[in-house]
């Protein structure tokens, strides 16, 4: 889980750093700012996601061995929940993209367009992404052409709009993918029946 070796990706370096997003929900508008942050040092990534109704969620991911750990806790303890992150990846949203003309400064640094469109909804959306940035060092849409710093999500709640707000190329130390050792290490499967015992 915690070598750092990584995949070769056309043109593209291993990337470290700290990537802070700020999402909100704009069909229906909604006030109600979350936050997401995301840690990545050559394979590793680490994803925690700060929600006013859902609380903190924490994922582990090892890029090129394709593993990753949820980290939850619960009334009956904490769990680091198994989970093979690239069946979901994507997988429930139906969408095409096309490069555009246009860049945006968004973090400070300069992003290229892309304008996408989702297969049940009637309207284009430009997103935006930094092309020598792996998209796989995303939370989302690991299909893009570098990793994407605007972008939007929809969900069964409306859209949610995700902004970069903060990146700073920081090189963090491994301890942070590590999964602590209070936390009970299971399957998807063993973590519902902890949960179904009384």
């Amino acid at each position: 889980m915690y070598s750092v070796s990584f995949f070769a990706q056309k043109k593209q370096k291993p990337f470290s750093g700290e990537l802070l997003f700020r999402a909100q929900r704009v069909i229906p508008v909604d006030s109600a700012q979350e936050h997401m942050l995301i840690y990545a040092k050559d394979s590793l990534l680490k994803v925690i996601n700060f929600s006013s109704n859902m609380g903190k969620q924490e994922l582990i991911k090892h890029l090129s061995k394709e593993k990753s750990y949820l980290l939850l806790e619960t009334t009956k303890g904490k769990y680091a929940i198994r989970t093979n992150y690239t069946k979901y990846q994507d997988s429930t949203l139906s969408y095409s993209f096309k490069k555009k003309l246009g860049s945006k400064r968004i973090a400070g640094m300069k992003a290229k367009k892309l304008s996408v469109t989702f297969s049940d909804i009637d309207k284009k959306f430009s997103f935006y992404y930094l092309k020598n940035i792996p998209a796989s060092y995303g939370s989302a849409y690991t299909n893009f052409p570098g990793l994407v710093v605007e972008y939007y999500i929809p969900t069964d709640e409306g859209m949610f709009q995700y902004t970069l707000t903060e990146f700073k190329r920081i090189d963090p130390p491994l301890t942070l993918f590590m999964v602590p050792t209070e936390y009970k290490r299971v399957s998807i499967e063993e973590f519902m029946e902890e949960m179904s015992k009384p």
